[in-house]
């Protein structure tokens, strides 16, 4: 099932039985639930909404038994669960078809991030019940912030649009916040500039330091190393800042090359990265050029920083450096 198709079932008051919902992007995820829950009659909602944390066998089971007191639906979130403990037994699959073909109660079944294929996670996909909240493209994500933007009066215009999302990612959560921030900063009727951008917006980290990697990643140590100093000289950056930027991004080259010398299909690779489109394709190019023991002693070098620093071995720089050094 698609957001869109959600969406629509929600509007249309038809939406019923058992649904997983998963996905890297968390705002829109967030906004289908509050969708869902806002068909409850608000007078009698703590009677029919539940929310439970890591639920176990037996909670899917009391959700099975879950009827609409004074209204027509009753509503069950379940979040952090444990997708094996839930397969375990035919009891828990037998509850799940019940589940299914509810039609006086919603199940919703809430991950962080993308599902790995599980038996648990099968079920809903054959059933159709998975439904998929992708990270944001660029041209999606500026739309929504030209729209954004537009609804408190704000002129946002596209050339803009490109540098806000340049500097912030695609994140939904972040360029909401950023949007809200602009929109104060300029009032009704005014207008988002490049200064504007500059004077209020907080770059991700990746914008800032984004440079600098793709110095390393093309082999040119010299340029990077020159630039990591000047930015940490200058107080641009906090040496940890960057430590864990570039060990998050090594994490993902090293998942990206692990399902790549499985022969994974390109499609599912970019999705397990959980990341937006061109970031996912940029990694997966950049882990096609380096050996796979390669990565790994990357990412332990990386680990090691905090490891070092805790000890008093060295300070975060130094830290930092050497783990560059060892890594590219």
């Amino acid at each position: 099932m698609t957001e869109k198709e959600l969406y629509d079932r929600t509007n249309a008051r038809t939406l019923s039985g058992a649904y997983l919902l998963e996905g890297a992007e968390e705002l829109t995820k967030q906004q289908a639930i509050d969708r869902v829950t806002a068909l409850l009659d608000p007078g009698f909602i703590d009677l029919n909404l539940k929310r439970q944390k890591e639920p176990d066998v037996s909670a899917v089971l009391d959700a099975v038994h879950a009827v609409p007191v004074f209204d027509a639906l009753c509503v069950t979130i379940f979040t952090d669960f444990d997708d094996a403990a839930l397969y375990e037994g035919l009891e828990t699959r037998k509850a799940l078809d019940a589940l299914f073909a509810s039609s006086d109660a919603i199940t919703l079944f809430v991950r962080r991030g993308s599902a790995k294929e599980t038996d648990f996670i099968r079920l809903f996909r054959e059933k159709g019940r998975v439904v998929s909240f992708e990270p944001f493209s660029e041209d999606r994500a500026r739309e929504m912030c030209m729209r954004l933007c537009a609804k408190r009066g704000v002129r946002l215009d596209r050339p803009e649009a490109f540098q806000l999302v340049d500097m912030v990612g695609t994140d939904a959560y972040r360029l909401q916040n950023e949007i809200s921030k602009l929109c104060d900063y300029v009032g009704s009727g005014g207008t988002v500039t490049r200064d504007v951008l500059k004077a209020v917006v907080t770059p991700s980290v990746e914008y800032e330091i984004f440079p600098m990697l793709n110095a390393l990643l093309a082999g040119n140590k010299k340029t990077a190393m020159r630039m990591l100093t000047e930015a940490i000289h200058d107080g641009q950056e906090n040496p940890l800042r960057v430590a864990t930027f570039l060990e998050g991004r090594l994490k993902q080259m090293l998942i990206a090359k692990e399902l790549l010398e499985e022969k994974r299909p390109r499609p599912e690779i970019l999705k397990t990265l959980g990341v937006s489109p061109k970031a996912a394709e940029m990694t997966v190019k950049n882990a096609q050029k380096f050996p796979l023991d390669r990565l790994k002693a990357a990412v332990a070098a990386f680990a090691c920083i905090n490891a070092d620093m805790k000890q008093g071995l060295m300070n975060e720089s130094d830290a930092l450096i050497l783990a560059i050094y060892k890594s590219f």
